[in-house]
């Protein structure tokens, strides 16, 4: 009966504790204070094992603990066993920023930036042809015969999708592309998910292919001449 009511006690102080954002201090100062009170009042097994919960606490939640003990070992560790990353590689990811994702990493995301985002929607160039032309690519396929007879698209389908521009949807139309903003570009490839084949085939070119940095980081010559 004792377990039971440091099990409830436990469970209880927790939820108020996490629903008020108290931090790790209060919820160490519980744990420790039921842990010993299991140990004493004969529950030793609940007590024992709320007192290793205080540790994990105070190691993974007071600062001082683990940015100078924790966080130093488990760096160590994952350079370890992590792959090496190239003077190329460390240079790409070192030269992007991150939008209100970036939030989600901080634990306390501002919400109001995101409702600040404007939905600009889409232009009619862009909507006609999500309404026309994907419809009529997705038309053209026949997913069982892509995948299990012919191992690819149709020509006439490799046709259409060339004529149509659908593999420069992030090229600008005074390179010859269709100049797409990133709304629309997703809602040309949620349209044509319906063949998966299609939706790949038009996708990688347009979110993997040397286009876009040649946009922004080519110089005139190479963009007049590849683009």
């Amino acid at each position: 009966m004792l377990t039971l009511i440091l099990l409830v006690a436990t469970i209880v102080g927790l939820l108020v504790l996490m629903r008020r954002e108290a931090g790790a201090v209060p919820i160490l100062i519980l744990l420790g204070v039921l842990g010993l009170a299991g140990l004493l009042l004969d529950a030793s097994v609940l007590g024992t094992l709320l007192l290793l919960g205080a540790v994990v606490v105070a190691v993974a939640g007071l600062p001082a603990l683990r940015v100078r003990w924790l966080t130093p070992r488990l760096f160590a560790l994952f350079k370890r066993v992590s792959p090496k990353v190239s003077d190329t590689e460390r240079d790409a990811l070192e030269a992007g920023t991150v939008a209100w994702d970036g939030e989600l990493f901080s634990g306390r995301p501002q919400w109001d930036k995101l409702m600040a985002y404007k939905d600009d929607g889409l232009s009619e160039k862009e909507q006609a042809f999500i309404d026309h032309q994907c419809s009529v690519a997705a038309s053209m396929c026949n997913a069982w015969e892509i995948a299990k007879e012919r191992a690819d698209l149709p020509e006439a389908l490799w046709q259409y999708l060339k004529q149509e521009r659908f593999f420069g949807m992030i090229i600008p139309e005074e390179y010859g592309g269709l100049g797409f903003s990133a709304k629309a570009q997703s809602l040309v490839l949620q349209k044509l998910s319906l063949v998966e084949t299609l939706m790949v085939t038009v996708g990688v070119p347009n979110s993997l292919g040397p286009g876009e940095l040649l946009l922004k980081y080519g110089t005139q010559a190479q963009k007049d001449h590849y683009l």
